[in-house]
């Protein structure tokens, strides 16, 4: 294996960062259903991302400002994600249409903007590319800030909001009936999945950031416990498959983004059998 140096440590940093939050993230929003909007919202990025690099260009800025690039993400992500459910409640479209309609539109207009960037001089090298699959090996300590900070605010909504966000997900009847702001908490769930999408453009690309949204949330709820522990579970397998994820991408070149989701989805097949095993062995004992 090569030897691990400053670029390898800043990449696991952010990683894990960004595993444990969108494993924490993704508890809420898979038990509410809303991992299509995440991918909707994760694919929207590519535009938010190619119209913020046109607007730094030609405003002087600079179309690879970290900053205003993760702020045309969110501006673009949030606007697709909240658009979902309005556009589900029009006849004879459903949420399934609604997600595919804003999916294909969002991810559409983005590879026609990133055409036109990469076919200009200044663009050609912006890296804009990368977005699509991610690449953590080319996280500075700029990018590593950004996700820092976008995680540190997703992690403390998750913990003020918990109880709400927990009857949301689990048990909306309880929460409509003790008078929580169901609409208001709906909102801000999605602004903690977008948040996560964001955050993950870096690492995992906007093709496979919801994977860590949803696969370490899938492999916690195999699981037995209480709200708390699953999200904490949770959270610590998103946080193991990063780090397992950039070791297998520092060792054997390959992309980190996809390496992350392989050893999510191994977890999450090991705690499936498990699961099954576990229900099996009573049956057999009983049977005999």
């Amino acid at each position: 294996m090569p030897p691990i140096g400053a670029n390898t440590l800043i990449a696991l940093a952010g990683c894990i960062l960004f595993g444990a939050t969108s494993g924490a993230v993704g508890t809420f929003a898979l038990a509410r259903r809303r991992s299509l909007v995440a991918d909707v919202a994760g694919h929207a990025t590519l535009l938010g991302v190619c119209l913020a690099f046109l607007v730094g260009e030609a405003t002087g800025i600079g179309g690879r400002t970290p900053w205003l690039l993760s702020l045309g993400a969110l501006a673009t992500a949030l606007a697709a994600a909240l658009a979902a459910p309005a556009l589900a409640r029009l006849p004879r479209l459903g949420p399934d249409g609604a997600n595919a309609v804003l999916l294909a539109l969002g991810f559409g207009l983005g590879a026609v903007l990133l055409s036109l960037v990469q076919s200009d001089p200044s663009g050609a090298q912006g890296g804009l590319r990368r977005l699509l699959f991610g690449s953590a090996a080319a996280m500075t300590r700029g990018d590593l800030a950004m996700l820092a900070a976008l995680s540190a605010l997703a992690l403390a909504f998750v913990v003020l909001l918990f109880k709400e966000l927990s009857a949301l997900a689990f048990d909306e009847i309880h929460a409509r009936t003790t008078g929580l702001p169901v609409a208001a908490l709906d909102a801000a769930l999605l602004a903690l999945v977008v948040a996560c999408v964001v955050a993950g453009m870096q690492v995992a690309g906007v093709v496979l950031v919801v994977a860590m949204l949803v696969t370490p949330a899938a492999a916690a709820r195999q699981g037995r416990g209480p709200v708390a522990r699953l999200v904490l579970r949770a959270a610590t397998i998103g946080a193991a498959s990063a780090a397992a994820g950039v070791v297998l991408s520092h060792g054997a070149a390959l992309p980190t983004g996809a390496a992350m989701t392989l050893v999510a989805s191994a977890i999450f097949a090991g705690t499936l059998a498990f699961r099954r095993l576990r229900h099996a062995r009573p049956r057999a004992e009983h049977a005999t």
